[in-house]
């Protein structure tokens, strides 16, 4: 695979098109991985995303996998903006229906596994990274924008950008949402933007309501050999003392040195933990297979020194 990329890369070129984003995250993902071993996790992920691809999504023009969800893109002209639209809103409406029962009388599929799901949906341009008739990948503000408003969709359900248009969902579809004001960091720290959201499904955190740009941000960061990731249970846990302001305020990032580029370092964001309440203070609970099969993929060093950064907005102080 790294071989076939390389080789799409040196006749890779870009272009603008118009084009519907949606990302879709499990829930509970990071719960259910611990509670199970691998080959459940990887059966598990096949079945979610074959269903994604033949059931539910089957005109995507382009998917990427995100371990424990789908980004997917779908091209729309003028002429065809209306249809597209409706075609990708029912479907992740659907999705989310019955997401509960998606691995229902599947033989494989003997374990307890997540039962709800989250999307984010954007409609605009995005640079197209092209290799012939092959994409490569997508990029720009459209997908961080999706990213950023499947954060929005807990504990499950759909939020949509309000520059989607209401007026371009379909009239059976429309009354399923309601509109809300939200800041998103990043995007909209200062200026707020509107969002659709799913009604009765869709719960939006008090701080998506507030200004974000003033927000004061701690970082707490733990450092190990990879050889000793490798050896660390099923999951990590960090404490995070003064607490979060809540769990949407939370980063976690991965640094490690990348295989045989003196000076490069990767740094991905990790998003398979929880939070949880201990007493006075929180408690980060890392995924780290996750981490694990990140070192892996990039054949790091088993002596190389891996960081895992923890970044968040503490709770404001009580008054007195």
């Amino acid at each position: 695979m790294q071989e076939k990329l390389a080789q799409l890369l040196v006749d890779a070129e870009g272009r603008s098109e118009f084009v519907t984003v949606v990302v879709a995250d499990i829930r509970g993902f990071s719960a259910f991985s611990t509670r199970n071993e691998s080959p459940n996790i990887a059966m598990f992920i096949k079945r979610f995303y074959l269903q994604m691809l033949e059931k539910y999504f089957p005109t995507a023009n382009f998917v990427k996998p995100t371990g424990d969800g789908l980004l997917l893109t779908f091209r729309y002209t003028e002429r065809d903006l209306i249809s597209v639209a409706k075609t990708v809103v029912e479907a992740a409406v659907k999705c989310v229906n019955e997401f509960a029962t998606i691995c229902e009388g599947d033989p494989m599929i003997n374990f307890t596994v997540p039962s709800s799901i989250g999307f984010g949906i954007s409609r605009g341009t995005a640079c197209c990274l092209f290799s012939g008739n092959d994409i490569i990948d997508y990029s720009g503000h459209l997908l961080n924008l999706a990213s950023r408003l499947n954060d929005l969709a807990r504990p499950g359900g759909i939020v949509i950008d309000g520059g989607f248009l209401s007026t371009v969902l379909p009239e059976d579809l429309a009354g399923l949402f309601g509109e809300q004001v939200v800041y998103l960091r990043s995007i909209a720290e200062d200026t707020p933007i509107k969002v659709l959201y799913q009604k009765g499904i869709v719960t939006i955190p008090e701080s998506a309501l507030s200004p974000l740009r003033d927000e004061s941000w701690v970082s707490k960061t733990v450092t190990y050999t990879v050889r000793d990731i490798n050896k660390l249970g099923p999951l990590l846990h960090i404490d995070l003392d003064p607490p979060p302001k809540s769990p949407d305020r939370v980063r976690v990032i991965l640094s490690f040195p990348k295989r045989n580029l003196k000076g490069f370092t990767v740094t991905p964001e990790i998003r398979d933990f929880e939070v949880k309440q201990n007493g006075p203070t929180s408690v980060l609970a890392l995924n780290m297979s996750t981490i694990q099969k990140k070192l892996a993929t990039h054949k790091t060093p088993q002596n190389a020194t891996a960081t895992i950064t923890v970044h968040y907005v503490p709770k404001p102080l009580a008054r007195t």
